[in-house]
């Protein structure tokens, strides 16, 4: 039988994972939000159940179960609930510099059933590698391979491939994120939220418009713009509003004076304090705390 030389065919990587760098399931309330943020390798969001708001470049997208975003490395987004139903979500994050990975940018997918099995499949063998996957947004540990069974990086590897190449391949179920006007009031709304709980979160700071604006990644003007138009007043008036409702409260129980209380509230002296609280209540501290006491 005559010989035959059979040529290897190198295979082709369109999509190559070099690694991962975060894996979560998250169980969230109607109220989680996080602010802005930035890394330098791609992230995978989906949205297991519920409902959520991601917000990318100023443009907001809702998301439903069973859809899935990505964010590409340096895009700043942000993910907002509805405020009506918690959710859940499965947040992948992973090192790659293919340049097909482009393909996903600006868009959201409706997974199938393969797509989902391939998902389902990931989860099930990155609880097997890890353990308990992390479900708290603060926990920014590394991953811990050294427990995991033999070949579970390199199937989490072939897991999101196929599912990242099965999606490229799909002409149906894709939804361009950044269009129309809805796209970006949906987006106002979301970040308006997201500032407005970081204000209500830090009323014991001494917060200036340029730290809400580093936080945030927000030009001032822009952010003005956008509380007048939301809220109809500046983000350091609607702040200093807070204040004074939280320096109400402080002066009704009793705890504190009003020396203690204006060093709580962060302003820089009590003559600040009292002039702020009087601007808005109409008396000063003093005369309100009296007032409560007869």
């Amino acid at each position: 039988m005559e010989n035959m030389d059979f040529r290897m065919h190198k295979i082709s990587r369109e999509i190559e994972i070099e690694g991962f760098n975060s894996i979560y399931y998250f169980e969230f309330g109607k109220d989680f939000s996080h602010p802005p943020e930035r890394h330098d390798f791609w992230e995978l969001v989906y949205v297991d159940s519920g409902e959520i708001n991601a917000v990318t470049g100023g443009i907001g997208r809702r998301l439903t179960q069973g859809e899935v975003i990505f964010h590409r490395p340096m895009e700043l987004h942000a993910h907002v609930s509805n405020k009506i139903v918690p959710n859940s979500m499965i947040v992948i994050s992973f090192t790659t510099h293919s340049p097909d990975m482009e393909f996903f940018h600006k868009k959201v997918f409706t997974l199938d059933k393969t797509a989902k099995t391939l998902l389902r499949l990931f989860m099930e063998e990155a609880r097997r590698a890890l353990g308990e996957l992390p479900s708290e947004y603060t926990n920014k540990n590394p991953l811990d391979f050294s427990d995991a069974e033999y070949g579970s990086f390199q199937l989490l590897e072939c897991y999101l491939t196929e599912l990242l190449l099965i999606l490229h391949r799909q002409d149906t179920g894709i939804a361009k994120v950044f269009d129309g006007v809805h796209s970006r009031e949906l987006a106002e709304s979301s970040i308006i939220e997201l500032i407005t709980a970081y204000l209500a979160e830090n009323l014991y700071t001494p917060l200036t418009l340029s730290d809400v604006c580093s936080k945030f990644f927000i030009g001032k003007s822009q952010l003005c713009k956008l509380f007048a138009d939301h809220l109809g007043e500046g983000p350091i008036e609607y702040f200093l509003k807070l204040k004074t409702a939280e320096a109400k409260r402080l002066l009704g129980s009793e705890k504190y004076s009003v020396t203690k209380i204006s060093d709580m509230l962060g302003y820089s002296s009590i003559h600040n304090f009292s002039r702020a609280f009087k601007k808005s209540v109409g008396i000063s501290p003093t005369e309100y705390k009296k007032k409560l006491n007869r």
